[in-house]
């Protein structure tokens, strides 16, 4: 077979023999192509991407607060949205607005998509009579976002932003102190991870403490009224 071979290649033509030489080199060439290629276009990636990072990291809110604090005035006026606070404190905006429950969750997708820097910080949407809400947020203009502005949140994105502090959910639960990882709950000491009736208390701050299940969550204010006692 290589003694064929051999004679089919010595009988060849220069050309057939020239291009049986070439054609090593030529896949040679094309592999380290390919390759290098390859390695240029990741490090290209990179670079382009660092650059980003760089500029996006420099870059700082410098429009005019006035201008903002009007789209956000205009819009709650057109929207049945009643605004009590609205001021700016080292780029952090502190605002304070009342409405129903489907104006403010339009507001919070308003402020959310307002610019590339807006970031909610904090929210609390607190229960203020049978039909309307009182809304206090706190938003972060000091760090540049690359985001979809159209982008809308869907529901369950925007109820775990809100903190919803409904008097008539907490009704039958009172909390009378908050010591450490104890809460006095109903006359009872509670432990954080504890139950009482089909409800686990699942947060515990200085002020206030959370309980929930599977269907409901209820927050528990402390009032002012509250005395300390150590539990057993």
């Amino acid at each position: 077979m290589l003694n064929y071979l051999n004679n089919k290649f010595i009988n060849s033509s220069i050309k057939t023999k020239i291009e049986l030489y070439l054609l090593p080199l030529l896949l040679l060439y094309l592999c380290y192509f390919f390759l290098e290629f390859s390695l240029n276009e990741n490090s290209n990636i990179q670079e382009i991407k660092s650059k980003v990072d760089v500029n996006s990291s420099t870059k700082e809110f410098k429009d005019s607060f006035l201008n903002l604090f009007s789209k956000l005035e205009d819009y709650a006026l057109k929207n049945q949205i009643v605004i009590f606070t609205l001021t700016n404190n080292k780029k952090i905006i502190l605002l304070k607005a009342k409405s129903n429950l489907s104006n403010i969750q339009k507001f919070i997708k308003k402020i959310e998509n307002i610019n590339n820097f807006s970031k909610i910080k904090s929210l609390t949407l607190s229960k203020a009579d049978l039909e309307n809400y009182i809304l206090e947020m706190e938003v972060d203009l000091n760090k540049f976002y690359i985001k979809k502005m159209e982008k809308e949140l869907d529901n369950k994105a925007l109820e775990q932003k809100l903190e919803i502090k409904n008097d008539e959910k907490s009704k039958g639960y009172k909390i009378n102190a908050i010591i450490s990882e104890y809460a006095f709950i109903n006359d009872v000491w509670l432990k954080k991870d504890e139950n009482i009736d089909d409800l686990k208390l699942v947060q515990i701050e200085k002020d206030f403490v959370v309980l929930e299940n599977e269907n409901k969550k209820i927050i528990l204010e402390l009032n002012n009224e509250e005395y300390f006692k150590k539990p057993n």
